[in-house]
């Protein structure tokens, strides 16, 4: 199957019905183009057989007002026949026709979207013809091939290699129906070469066994060239050399290192070289403080390094009492104002008591003298009136009275207690000589505080310096540390700031490496094609034991020369026994 010719209409550059015809009618190339256009070609051949998406239209749709039709017309040969692919791409219709010089048929018409996300029978139809249908594989094979430069009839040669194997295979099978036949023909025993009759059979059983290697050569031919393919394909994909490239230019030292364990170890070497230099940094960090702290306890607080510990109790005791001779002269403070308050209102109650007693019962007397006139009655509500009087504001002034004397005796308690403070407090200032007065108790109990705080931080980081050392000095930490120098210092260096990306990167390479090893699964254009290899060795393998049982038949070896000599030699045993007989031949 070779494309004989291309029609053109409202294409980029064909905006007008423009006829390219690639074969003569010999079949030989007539058309070639230069390089810039043969993907154009390609890719308006293979649009027309398969279809272009809506963003395919847009990049070969010329302009509409030039020419309003945008469509395309393949022809392919098929021996004596030819197949018409013609397609509308404004209305997605197409239409295929199968001619020969006696008749035409149509094989399909309707629509075919390629956007439309449904099965498509057009496909369904092609895929009796084409081995392939899918245009990107087509595309995929031929990338390489146009980014070389090749010519327009290099690429049509690719093309027709990957169109025909359906169109050979049928072939194949055909042609080995018809050596099977000639095979059950040939009789055992020698051709009598002067019977012209037999001579015409065996000179027909060779034009078969002629064919039988003729296809059989052409279908080694292609299977060379797929498999010249498929290896350039697979390269392509795998790129195993530009990975070995990638590791010898950027990995030489490290190259045949196993990559997980390398990473891992330089890492961690790297890890441990940085906790090493943080410990080193921060133990002399540690030091520089325990320095300072040491001249700060030896200058300027020396005085508390020889303190007995009694002074420390005693100052606080000091502090407490201070704060509770506060608390208290607060609570007497309050007491004071409490028991003022209750001798105002003792007085006061008091000499409400007077008042009633001494006044309100007179006036009582008096009135009730005038009302009733009769000292009989008189007399007892006057005493009954005097009676009421004390007792009701006699007691409450009494209670007022209780309370003060309450109140008192509370005060004396917090008094007496303030004292007993004052005295301890006394007896501590003739102690110590900093508990002499406050402002000096203030002072030096600052610088006390400050002392302890200084001892404790002292004692924390001497046990943080004891343990750096001691994480410093461990057997295992050092060997460790040993052992990565000697083993991975020569290869690469930890102090580079891409170290992680770069042993990733290593790391990704070599496991590209070692996928490719393992056979990745191939990409579909591969399988597809290796699909069509196995079928052209297996078309191919039966050629060959077709061959040989004819051949064998045939007695061939014991001719021990090519078939197309034997043939020469039999035509003119044919024409020697026709000239002597008298029989009219063609030259």
């Amino acid at each position: 199957m070779r494309i004989q010719s291309l029609q053109l209409s409202g294409f980029k550059g064909f905006d007008q019905n423009t006829t390219i015809n690639f074969l003569d009618e010999h079949q030989n190339l007539v058309f070639e183009s230069d390089s810039e256009n043969n993907q154009f070609f390609i890719q308006a051949i293979l649009g027309i057989i398969f279809g272009l998406n809506a963003e395919e239209k847009l990049a070969f749709r010329g302009d509409p007002k030039v020419n309003q039709t945008f469509t395309g017309l393949v022809s392919l040969v098929l021996d004596q026949k030819v197949l018409l692919i013609e397609r509308d791409f404004e209305t997605d219709v197409i239409a295929c026709l199968l001619t020969d010089p006696q008749s035409s048929r149509p094989i399909f018409q309707g629509k075919d979207i390629v956007d439309n996300g449904f099965s498509r029978p057009y496909l369904d139809m092609l895929r009796s013809i084409f081995p392939i249908v899918d245009k990107s594989i087509y595309l995929e094979v031929l990338e390489d091939e146009i980014s070389e430069g090749k010519s327009l009839g290099e690429l049509l040669a690719s093309l027709y290699l990957l169109f025909s194997p359906s169109f050979k295979l049928n072939k194949t099978r055909a042609l080995l129906n018809q050596a099977e036949s000639v095979a059950s023909e040939i009789l055992p025993g020698k051709f009598d070469t002067n019977d012209i009759q037999q001579l015409m059979r065996f000179k027909e059983f060779l034009l078969v066994l002629q064919k039988v290697n003729s296809l059989r050569t052409e279908l080694i031919e292609d299977l060379n060239k797929l498999n010249h393919l498929i290896q350039k394909i697979r390269q392509k994909h795998l790129h195993k050399d530009q990975v070995h490239k990638n590791l010898e230019d950027s990995y030489q030292a490290i190259k045949d290192q196993n990559p997980i364990l390398l990473r891992a170890e330089v890492l961690l070497w790297k890890s441990l070289e940085q906790l090493k230099k943080q410990n080193e940094n921060e133990l002399k960090d540690i030091d520089n403080q325990l320095e300072v702290i040491e001249q700060t306890l030896k200058i300027d607080l020396s005085e508390y390094e020889q303190l007995p510990p009694e002074a420390e109790r005693d100052i606080k005791i000091y502090h407490e009492n201070v704060e509770k001779i506060e608390k208290l002269k607060k609570r007497i403070e309050s007491l004071d104002r409490e028991i003022q308050l209750q001798e105002v209102k003792y007085k006061t109650w008091k000499n409400v008591k007077y008042f009633f007693v001494g006044v309100i019962s007179p006036l009582a007397f008096i009135l009730s003298y005038i009302a009733f006139n009769s000292w009989l009655l008189i007399i007892p509500e006057a005493f009954f009136f005097s009676l009421i009087f004390l007792f009701l504001f006699g007691h409450y002034h009494s209670k007022i009275g209780d309370k003060l004397l309450n109140l008192q005796e509370d005060r004396d308690i917090l008094v007496k207690k303030v004292n007993d403070l004052k005295n301890e407090q006394h007896q501590l200032q003739k102690k110590w000589y900093f508990l002499k007065d406050d402002k000096h108790f203030q002072i030096h109990k600052d610088r006390l505080l400050k002392y302890k705080e200084l001892k404790a931080t002292y004692r924390k980081l001497k046990q943080k310096e004891a343990q750096l050392k001691e994480n410093l000095a461990q057997p295992s930490f050092r060997d460790q540390l040993e052992n990565f120098r000697k083993k991975y210092q020569h290869l690469i260096d930890i102090n580079r700031p891409d170290l992680e990306t770069y042993l990733d990167k290593f790391v990704a390479i070599k496991n590209e490496l070692n996928s490719i090893e393992m056979k990745i699964p191939e990409p579909p254009v591969v399988k597809e094609l290796q699909k069509i290899s196995h079928e052209y060795r297996t078309a191919i393998q039966k050629l060959k034991e077709a061959h040989n049982s004819i051949s064998e038949r045939l007695n061939l070896h014991q001719y021990n020369m090519p078939i197309e000599q034997i043939l020469d030699a039999v035509d003119r045993r044919i024409k020697n026994i026709e000239l002597k007989s008298g029989i009219p031949f063609e030259y």
